[in-house]
């Protein structure tokens, strides 16, 4: 008979008063065991608390008690084991393949896949081809933010490795370089929403007084000729008075540095308007000289000088044109397959710029993100101008609104061109000076 059937006859009354009494002492002995056990800060190995040989004085029963006792305090080890193993691995699982997506939610996440295209396309001789393409968000971000603010540095292509923990390596590649040199793709790190560039030279965005229009706060109605006076010397000193404060200077001044560039170079050239154009007569105006690789300044504001510079490239920035968005939403963001190379007509333009300053206010994280870390460009003015009808949070609604309004009015131009075609455009009556900059 075990021990266990023994107990069940003792719970039931039916042992004799002498094996009733050995198994209350059994009892009081293994309750005084376990109350010894409890009090100790270790427990002893069970072969050392349990296996000790018994006195003659014991009993088969007593025997059989303890070896249940060791198998049941066994038994609990193992479960307690199992259950903090359990929990142990799933810490470990939590941490290492779930917190990480937890905490990128909480940060830009530039890796985001915003947009795919499937496509075909059939040629005249009957050939089919299929684009493929995966947009991620810095790519589409970096490509709207370099058209609106960065003249020449267009890019739309950033490779991402994502580390998790709202950790990013980033490369913003150069598809495309014009001046015959090796590209140049900048590297850099994101961390919980702040960026890092290796060289962050290159996006900075151009200097407030670029363009002549940029600091005088002329009068959009009126030419810069007509309101800015001509230089004048003194007669004693030979110190000319200052009012032209753009990087050219005065036309005068601008000529002759155009004069002292290097024959058949490129260059970057920042082109004051003597008069502020819609854009139609600036289209008619520039395709003289050359319709692509040109970004202009959109006035956007009651003056230009207002909002430092915002813009688009007449080319849609140019790129390799495989981005992906929501073209439902934005279908002006960039170019389709099936629109012209170049924009050519004021409606075009005004919903191309309109989707690009929408698509800005859905999206102002990147934006922000290079604000903060790399200087002044159009949008850091719109939170230093709250006077002009501009929030704080940077709602480009104003904006939107005088674009609507008013249609897209040109008051400069970069350009990107040797000294002959700077030269040309110095001379026309339509310009006041050229600006120049190497090219990016």
């Amino acid at each position: 008979m075990t021990f266990r059937e023994v107990l069940e006859l003792y719970k039931s009354g039916e042992l004799d008063p002498e094996q009733t009494r050995e198994v209350e002492e059994a009892i009081d002995r293994e309750d005084a065991l376990l109350e010894y056990l409890s009090e100790r800060d270790t427990l002893p190995e069970l072969d050392e608390s349990t296996d000790a040989a018994p006195s003659d004085a014991d009993s088969e029963t007593e025997k059989k008690f303890q070896r249940e006792l060791k198998r049941s305090i066994r038994r609990a080890f193992v479960k307690l084991g199992v259950m903090v193993g359990a929990v142990l691995l799933a810490i470990l699982l939590l941490a290492q393949f779930v917190l990480p997506q937890v905490i990128d939610r909480f940060y830009y996440d530039p890796g985001q896949i915003t947009a795919e295209i499937h496509e075909e396309h059939e040629d005249s001789r009957g050939t089919t081809y299929v684009t493929n393409a995966q947009t991620n968000r810095m790519t589409l971000d970096m490509a709207v933010y370099s058209e609106l603010f960065l003249p020449g540095v267009y890019r739309d292509n950033v490779r991402v490795v994502e580390h998790g923990y709202g950790e990013y390596d980033v490369v913003i590649v150069q598809n495309i370089s014009y001046v015959w040199m090796p590209a140049v793709d900048v590297a850099g790190h994101i961390s919980k929403g702040r960026l890092l560039l290796y060289d962050a030279n290159l996006f900075k965005a151009p200097v407030g007084n670029a363009f002549e229009w940029g600091l005088n706060f002329p009068d959009p109605a009126l030419s810069l000729s007509e309101q800015i006076p001509a230089k004048e010397y003194d007669e004693e000193t030979g110190v000319g008075t200052i009012h032209a404060v753009g990087m050219a200077g005065y036309p005068e001044e601008a000529r002759e540095n155009l004069e002292a560039l290097e024959d058949g170079k490129l260059y970057g050239g920042f082109v004051s308007l003597d008069r502020v154009m819609a854009y139609d007569d600036f289209y008619a105006f520039i395709s003289k000289f050359q319709d692509q690789h040109i970004w202009c300044a959109v006035q956007l504001a009651e003056k230009p000088s207002y909002l430092a510079n915002w813009g688009f490239g007449i080319d849609y920035g140019g790129g390799a044109n495989l981005l992906a968005w929501d073209r439902d939403k934005y279908p002006m963001l960039k170019r389709s397959d099936d629109d012209p190379f170049v924009i050519t007509d004021g409606e075009t333009a005004k919903a191309h710029m309109r989707d690009l300053l929408r698509y800005l206010d859905d999206h102002p994280e990147f934006a922000e993100m290079m604000s903060r870390d790399y200087g002044a460009s159009g949008y850091t003015a719109v939170t230093d101008r709250p006077a002009f009808g501009l929030t704080e949070e940077r709602n480009l609604t104003p904006l939107i609104e005088y674009l609507d309004e008013h249609g897209v009015q040109v008051y400069g131009f970069w350009i990107m061109a040797d000294k002959e075609t700077l030269l040309q455009l110095q001379d026309s009556s339509e310009v006041y000076s050229v600006a120049v900059q190497p090219l990016r």
